[in-house]
């Protein structure tokens, strides 16, 4: 008999208890949960539900924030068993205002009026975005609110990490090459969205679509960089209409 992974052990016994505290217990619950999931627009079965608690799976993070929420319980206890399940989430009367955690748009007019001309690679199409505070933690891994902005890319420089008109998450508190990653930032007067990437005694400036070429900073033209923000997530923009 193969030996159950010890994670998706753990994980059923924090759901196991988790369900018990919430009443929610018998042969039944599978198909409970299961119900009450797809309420909520999970897409999950009870055999996929069963497979929590029989060790065999764990939820993917949708499902697991929308579980979380159900049995009113943490999502970082439920998934990797930090805080006590005793901190449970506040509880608010259907007619008072829940906490949100709101992104806002990032100003690209601001950055223009500088002389920056940022508008052909980003383009404004949201003014913002409310998450629930558990979901905004598990998405943004937990930065404030005040240094997350949302924009979205006019440009197909970075084909195949973002197509055009994505939404792009940034960092704002960001504000100098802190490491690999993707970045707005300006240089000579210019802006630029790249992947940046510290190679030996350089740093190269990446498009990841490869009909761009890939250039490349000396350490001293590197720490002239002004860094606007620094992506930390993004958001596909397909709509679907169905006939």
């Amino acid at each position: 008999m193969v030996k159950k992974d010890s994670a998706k052990q753990d994980f059923t016994a924090r759901l196991v208890a988790a369900c018990d505290s919430a009443g929610i217990a018998g042969h039944g619950r599978n198909q409970q949960i299961a119900k009450a999931l797809q309420a909520r627009g999970c897409k999950i079965s009870a055999p996929g539900v069963w497979k929590w608690f029989n060790a065999q799976s764990i939820p993917d993070d949708s499902n697991l924030l929308a579980l979380s929420q159900l049995l009113d319980v943490r999502v970082e206890w439920l998934q990797y068993g930090m805080e006590k399940p005793a901190a449970r989430v506040t509880q608010y009367p259907f007619n008072q205002q829940r906490p949100v955690f709101r992104v806002e748009s990032l100003d690209i007019g601001q950055h223009s009026a500088h002389g920056i001309a940022a508008r052909d690679q980003l383009l404004e199409t949201l003014q913002a975005i409310e998450y629930s505070p558990d979901e905004a933690r598990l998405l943004f891994n937990g930065r404030s609110a005040e240094h997350i902005r949302l924009i979205a890319i006019n440009s197909d420089s970075m084909a195949g990490t973002f197509a055009p008109r994505d939404q792009l998450f940034v960092d704002i508190s960001v504000q100098r090459f802190d490491g690999d990653g993707i970045y707005l930032f300006t240089l000579d007067e210019q802006f630029y969205l790249k992947r940046l990437q510290l190679q030996h005694h350089r740093v190269a400036v990446i498009s990841d679509n490869k009909r761009y070429e890939t250039w490349y900073l000396t350490l001293e033209e590197a720490a002239r960089l002004q860094v606007i923000a620094r992506v930390v997530m993004s958001q596909s923009r397909n709509y679907q209409f169905p006939g």
